[in-house]
């Protein structure tokens, strides 16, 4: 925790005032008060910035949902083209972590977000341009790499918006909104693709009479359209955050939202960061299970192609994510109303996330008779229980890091769990094993290695226990110096 001289150091003046001229008692650390506020428009805020966040993640989950109508329209394109494009997400994330890290930290978050919203309007728009074969797929990296760009700073940004406009009971609940609203766009792609871009009934990519010409003509101009949809979506939002997204609010909703307005240097807060032995304790477990589960699910189509038909594995996509946003926002509103609970919550979730995937392995090793049904729920459990624990991840970080500022924290979490999709999605674009039973294992893996890394995490809550003391709304008392 920050020491007495470090408040003074980074607090303004108005907090700690410099000493009078005309022999009046100046109020000291132990007297004075901040003024802090709740503002209505946080709501705005929070949603204009999820809406991106849902767009950024739709964008990015376009092809793996209709991976058999773009082989169709497109013959050139296999699973390893759509893996690559999934790829672009996580090869941006890492060589592009460290420019919009310093952005966001040097030029803030209205800034960093103007220039996501810029990503994301071209990204989609290039994507309009031409339905020609080679042009479109050249288009479609573009696009990818801009999209990818666009997604730093959302993935990073989630606590800091809810530490720059939420009050201390509900910032866990805010931060899972900015974060399932993202996973949520994997959603917005398995739902809409299919939709727009249905395979036609009479054919098949594999076995029957070859496509007709009309019929590729009309597979182009459904893609077209969703290309132009989506280009629409993410435009719109670019203008919201033109017309209103204020970098901070007039006045803070807690004590550490105002010290986090006055940041130590830069070079200050990452050796801090990479210092912290608890921290990374907690980093590398939230990696895998982000990593490993965010890679598989832009792969799904893929992994259960000898199985179930395209349009049933989107909307298992579409189910598993809706099951993990739902729980997510349960278990985030219930880690804000009871206050203390943040590894607990996050070991049990992954038990009943393990026991889900063990399932699917043993369905998918024909270990158990294969059901549809079975295999539903399997994936339903697994990945919902898995996906809920990223906020609490996120929430458990920024309390351990504390008082490193959010935005880099939240920037360092998503490097590490981008680096874990990057050697996932590579082995499939590479074909370095054959087959998808590798990935189910894995998930299985990866579940019970996560529980017994969480047990090893020291849980502590830096940040927290500076807030406490802090209304929602009036003065707060900075906290006696021992405390703090």
């Amino acid at each position: 925790m920050p020491a007495a001289e470090d408040l003074e150091a980074i607090l303004p003046a108005e907090v700690f005032p410099e000493d009078g001229h005309d022999g009046a008692t100046v109020p000291s650390p132990m007297t004075s008060s901040v003024e802090v506020k709740v503002y209505k428009r946080r709501w705005y805020i929070l949603f204009l910035f999820a809406g991106m966040g849902f767009m950024q993640c739709s964008v990015w989950n376009t092809w793996g949902p209709i991976v058999e109508s773009m082989k169709l329209a497109y013959p050139n394109w296999d699973d390893g083209e759509v893996a690559l494009l999934s790829m672009w997400g996580t090869i941006t994330m890492i060589t592009g972590l460290i420019p919009m890290t310093l952005l966001l930290q040097t030029k803030g978050i209205r800034v960093s977000m103007l220039l996501t919203g810029l990503f994301l309007g071209l990204g989609t728009a290039v994507r309009c341009i031409t339905t020609e074969e080679f042009h479109f797929t050249v288009l479609a990296h573009v696009g990818a790499v801009l999209n990818g760009f666009a997604g730093i700073i959302i993935g990073a940004a989630p606590s800091l918006i809810s530490s720059r406009w939420f009050p201390p009971n509900e910032r866990t609940t805010a931060t899972a909104v900015g974060c399932t609203f993202n996973q949520l766009g994997n959603a917005g792609g398995f739902f809409l693709g299919p939709l727009l871009v249905p395979v036609p009934t009479n054919i098949s990519n594999t076995t029957g009479p070859p496509i007709s010409d009309d019929d590729v003509d009309h597979l182009r101009r459904s893609i077209w359209d969703y290309m132009w949809i989506s280009a629409g979506l993410c435009n719109a939002l670019f203008i919201g955050v033109i017309a209103y997204f204020p970098e901070r609010p007039r006045r803070p909703p807690s004590l550490t939202s105002l010290i986090h307005d006055h940041p130590k240097p830069i070079r200050a807060e990452i050796i801090s960061l990479l210092g912290n032995k608890n921290l990374w304790l907690l980093v590398v477990p939230y990696s895998i299970t982000m990593g490993i589960n965010v890679a598989w699910s832009s792969v799904l189509d893929i992994n259960l192609a000898l199985l179930i038909h395209q349009d049933e594995a989107s909307m298992m996509g579409v189910y598993v994510t809706l099951g993990g946003v739902i729980m997510a926002l349960l278990a985030s509103r219930f880690s804000d109303l009871l206050f203390g609970y943040l590894k607990l919550t996050i070991i049990t979730l992954m038990i009943i996330a393990t026991g889900g995937y063990t399932w699917f392995l043993l369905l998918m090793n024909q270990c158990l008779p294969f059901s549809k049904v079975q295999l539903f729920i399997s994936v339903i459990i697994g990945s919902s229980f898995n996906y809920a624990c990223s906020p609490l991840f996120f929430e458990l970080a920024v309390e351990l890091a504390y008082p490193v500022p959010e935005g880099m924290v939240g920037a360092f979490l998503t490097m590490c769990w981008n680096i874990i999709a990057a050697f996932f999605l590579l082995t499939i674009q590479t074909g370095l094993i054959k087959g998808v039973l590798w990935m189910d294992y894995l998930l299985a893996v990866q579940g019970l290695v996560v529980v017994v890394l969480m047990v090893l995490v020291r849980e502590q809550y830096c940040r927290s226990s500076v807030d406490k003391t802090t209304p929602r709304d009036g003065y707060a008392p900075i906290p006696p110096l021992e405390e703090v």
